[in-house]
């Protein structure tokens, strides 16, 4: 459709986009001059949302291939908090069956039922919003989803020309989960801002349009506690072998993260 950003992948001798060895895939990219994106510089974040808001417009209307298996979350926001709020509930009682708590334990468990509110909040309002019509209106257009807007998958050439890269966990979805994700991603670790939500906000509708009630769809998306319970995932179910000094520093930026997002929140929410 004319969009030109992503990095198209090498093409075989056979002229096709990937080898299988029986185990694994294998692709290859180009190698391409560029610097990553810093969305702590104005300049970079105005560009990623500009493109976001591109790919977007081009990405609707996809033709899924024969013989994929694409994730699809078209209105399964609520059904998946539910089941990340149950893991929540497994945590803790992870926790309450320990004969010795770690220093994960402690700073983890006072945090949970304060974060499962938030979870059933946010579940709550999508549910008495408008989230299901405008995910069928999505799944009708064949809305589609990068779903991992982080800074490192935006790239910037020597001329300045934005790419963005890394399609591992693209979703069938409303581009509404990209917005919202793009806000959080800018909101993290001491930066809840709302002039900051709003201004990302502002210049993405200057190019694809958010109308009111999908304003309030990204606002109950924000909602739930996304860090807090993958920090958890990743410490009592997938028990990353990571140092307890990796995973209490990202606990430990949740922690001092949740008065200020409360408030953020409340502020956000009222608007």
């Amino acid at each position: 459709n004319g969009f030109n950003a992503p990095i198209a992948y090498e093409r075989t001798l056979d002229n096709d986009i990937c080898i299988e060895d029986g185990e694994y895939i294998y692709y290859v990219l180009p190698w391409i001059e560029c610097r990553q994106c810093k969305f702590k510089k104005n300049e970079d974040l105005i560009k990623a949302i500009k493109l976001s808001a591109e790919f977007h417009k081009a990405a609707s209307g996809l033709k899924i291939p024969d013989g994929s298996q694409p994730r699809i979350y078209y209105g399964k926001w609520p059904e998946n908090f539910q089941k990340r709020l149950d893991e929540i509930k497994l945590f803790k009682s992870i926790i309450e069956t320990k004969k010795i708590k770690d220093e994960f334990d402690e700073v983890f468990y006072p945090l949970i039922d304060f974060h499962l509110n938030q979870g059933y909040e946010a579940i709550d309002l999508l549910k008495n919003s408008s989230y299901q019509s405008i995910s069928e209106k999505a799944r009708e257009r064949s809305e589609f989803c990068h779903h991992d807007m982080a800074e490192h998958n935006f790239l910037i050439t020597p001329t300045g020309e934005m790419r963005i890269i890394d399609f591992d966990y693209c979703i069938m979805d409303t581009r509404l989960h990209d917005v919202a994700s793009l806000v959080i991603r800018n909101m993290k670790h001491g930066i809840w801002d709302i002039s900051k939500a709003y201004f990302i906000l502002n210049e993405y509708s200057k190019h694809y349009p958010i109308d009111d009630e999908e304003l309030k769809v990204i606002k109950y998306f924000t909602v739930f506690p996304q860090d807090f319970w993958q920090v958890g995932l990743q410490y009592y179910v997938e028990k990353q072998p990571w140092a307890m000094e990796n995973f209490m520093s990202r606990l430990n930026r949740v922690k001092d993260d949740y008065k200020l997002r409360e408030a953020f929140l409340k502020e956000y929410l009222a608007l």
